[in-house]
């Protein structure tokens, strides 16, 4: 009985959980209190508006970006325009880890510190949740944010959904926002700067995306997701 009962309150839980949360998404994407960049000038202006704070308030709104529904190319390319392509990669990766954290968090709250894959996900959930939880699971989540191919938000969702544990997760989602990040940071600065112009900007956005893409195809690894 106090297994049922326990059951039917995590259950509760859950739905006033998921109704809070649209309470918030409703509120925040209908305010006019709240900064929504339509562009990467606004997201320049607006950061860049708070002098020496900027590099925080850059990082903070990355972190809020999967409540507020705009893309995150918008913030990879404003990093190397308001930092400089250097310290641009700094804050791209501290910024692309908050909004993974925020993500991972908020959906490992949900389940109330339990895996939701295993518990809601029926024999698919389960085997998903292993893939990400066994002893391989940093280094699949490497594969995960380097190859270009994945969705970010809805990684790091199902990620917080399983067993897996935040400290490979995180350790993995910044090491493999890397290159990335480095072609984001040299591609925009080309366009306002002269670090190594347009075409070796291209050259490291080729190499960024596509020899992960390759490397992960050919790999047994693709088979085994």
């Amino acid at each position: 009985m106090q297994q049922k009962i326990n059951i039917v309150l995590a259950h509760k839980k859950i739905v006033f959980g998921f109704l809070f949360f649209l309470a918030a998404l409703y509120f925040l994407n209908t305010s006019s209190w709240v900064f929504r960049p339509q562009s990467v000038d606004d997201v320049r202006r607006w950061v860049a508006g708070f002098g020496s704070f900027g590099p925080l308030v850059y990082i903070a709104l990355y972190g809020a970006r999967p409540f507020l529904f705009f893309p995150s190319l918008l913030l990879n390319l404003s990093a190397g325009i308001l930092f400089g392509p250097w310290w641009g990669i700094v804050y791209l990766l501290l910024g692309g880890l908050a909004n993974a954290s925020v993500c991972f968090w908020s959906a490992r709250l949900f389940g109330a510190q339990q895996s939701l894959l295993k518990r809601f996900g029926g024999n698919w959930g389960k085997r998903l949740d292993k893939y990400l939880s066994d002893d391989r699971g940093f280094t699949r989540m490497l594969w995960l944010r380097t190859v270009p191919i994945f969705p970010y938000d809805p990684v790091s969702v199902v990620a917080g959904s399983s067993s897996m544990k935040y400290v490979p997760y995180a350790a993995a989602t910044a090491l493999g926002m890397l290159p990335g990040a480095i072609a984001y940071n040299f591609l925009a600065d080309s366009f306002v700067g002269k670090t190594i112009g347009i075409p070796g900007a291209v050259l490291i956005t080729v190499i960024a995306f596509g020899i992960p893409l390759l490397w992960w195809y050919l790999s047994d690894e693709h088979r085994r997701l």
